[in-house]
């Protein structure tokens, strides 16, 4: 990318983040009704998602709203077929439901977790009721018992700034850049606002159709929280809308957030950095920290990836956060995870080579790549940081990963579609990864 275009390109993103905010004011200032709902709930399903669950090669959680006077909502499933008479084979599946009330904010989740799939198949589905049903959408389930690690999936920073305007351009052009993907990883700050229906109303619209045909693993962010009262909630969205696994530790405030799934020789796991920054007590920080060593100490995948928000380095000095880097990375270095995805920094960086590794010789660097990311159109400046090997800033960047056996293949691509950076993190038996820079 030229320096000019790039000059262009942050500029129109800058003017374009500014005027967010104001572009929205007019509105609700000339507003006839103040209590009008944007993105109001009708009988026809919408907000549909895929979510991960424990065993992806056997089953799949979906996840839809309807308006509070839906009748018993259902899911008709079946293996996909070409000929479109293959509607007649569809088994249903009655939706466990539950209205949803907050402010004035009314409607119903709905949700059906399809158990004892094929591996690797093709399925096919709607969701809803009667004549109110959505289209049909497909999704293929994970292999089962591979030989090797064999893997494609998106990775995307923080939305919250500009979703529906502009973040909605990146995760097209990431699905539309890799449409074989098999999850998207979603670091944290999916909005800006925890508790706001207008933008999950328009992080649901931006996704569209993909979040109904491709998992998705999500973490919350310090976004998700708000702190009316001075300390940290979690958003009344989150749970409710998102049905993530319950193989996490056992505590309230981790519930939904702090997790993790197999797939494919890939171990992935979702920690809550919030409730280690800004924990309401040692014991919640000390329970995801003691399940964290449990689940990479009975881990026998052959990758193991790590999504959180916070970053364990950070992209501008007064960024840092220290408490996570002092529970969570010796045990990474302890477990050698491979590659750890994040958000918060509203910038791109990623960095191995430099960072020293925890309780171990002096000269020896780490074994993890650290990456930072952002989607969306808030952005916020960078300075040098002695951990990084590459930094980039005032640019939304998607990005690609495809592991393949001892390789993982990693590109990160501007919004407009040329490649910003890549790597490739290669497994070495009885050494450490090693890192090929590609760009």
């Amino acid at each position: 990318m030229s320096k000019i275009a790039r000059r262009s390109f942050i500029g129109r993103t800058l003017k374009m983040g500014a005027l967010l905010p104001v572009m929205g004011s007019p509105v609700k200032l000339l507003s006839a009704d103040p209590d009008k709902v944007n993105y109001p709930a009708t009988e026809i399903p919408d907000r549909i998602l895929l979510t991960v669950t424990p065993n992806p090669a056997v089953s799949i959680t979906i996840n839809w709203r309807t308006a509070l006077t839906s009748e018993v909502n259902s899911v008709e499933y079946t293996i996909a077929d070409a000929h479109p008479e293959f509607v007649a084979k569809a088994k249903t599946v009655n939706a466990v439901s539950k209205s949803f009330s907050f402010e004035n904010i009314r409607f119903i989740n709905h949700r059906v977790t399809l158990n004892d799939l094929q591996p690797d198949t093709l399925y096919a589905y709607s969701v809803g009721y009667g004549e109110n049903r959505s289209e049909w959408f497909q999704f293929r389930t994970a292999k089962s018992q591979v030989d090797k690690a064999k893997l494609s999936f998106i990775y995307l920073g923080d939305a919250q700034v500009g979703i529906k305007p502009l973040w909605s351009r990146v995760i097209r052009k990431a699905y539309a850049t890799l449409p074989e993907a098999q999850l998207v990883i979603h670091a944290g700050d999916l909005v800006n606002r925890a508790n706001k229906n207008d933008e999950w109303g328009d992080w649901f619209a931006a996704g569209s159709y993909i979040h109904a045909g491709t998992p998705a693993l999500m973490t919350p962010g310090n976004h998700e929280y708000t702190h009316d009262d001075g300390k940290p909630h979690l958003s009344v969205y989150w749970n409710e809308q998102f049905s993530l696994p319950t193989n996490g530790p056992d505590d309230e405030f981790l519930k939904g957030s702090c997790y993790y799934t197999d797939i494919q020789g890939v171990r992935f796991i979702s920690l809550n950095t919030q409730m280690i920054e800004e924990a309401p007590s040692d014991d919640c920080i000390q329970r995801q920290v003691g399940w964290l060593h449990n689940v990479l100490k009975q881990n026998h995948q052959q990758w193991t990836c790590v999504v959180m928000h916070h970053p364990m380095y950070s992209t501008k000095k007064g960024r840092d956060n220290k408490k996570s880097r002092e529970y969570l990375k010796p045990i990474f270095d302890q477990y050698g995870v491979d590659i750890v995805l994040q958000g918060h920094d509203h910038a791109y960086a990623r960095g191995m080579s430099k960072i020293g590794l925890t309780n171990g010789d002096p000269l020896a660097t780490s074994h993890t790549v650290y990456v930072v990311s952002v989607s969306g159109s808030k952005m916020y400046e960078t300075e040098p940081m002695d951990w990084a090997d590459i930094i980039i800033n005032h640019t939304q960047i998607y990005q690609t990963i495809n592991i393949d056996g001892d390789t993982l293949q990693f590109k990160a691509y501007l919004a407009t579609g040329e490649i910003a950076d890549a790597f490739d993190l290669v497994k070495r038996k009885g050494k450490p990864n090693q890192l090929i820079n590609k760009k």
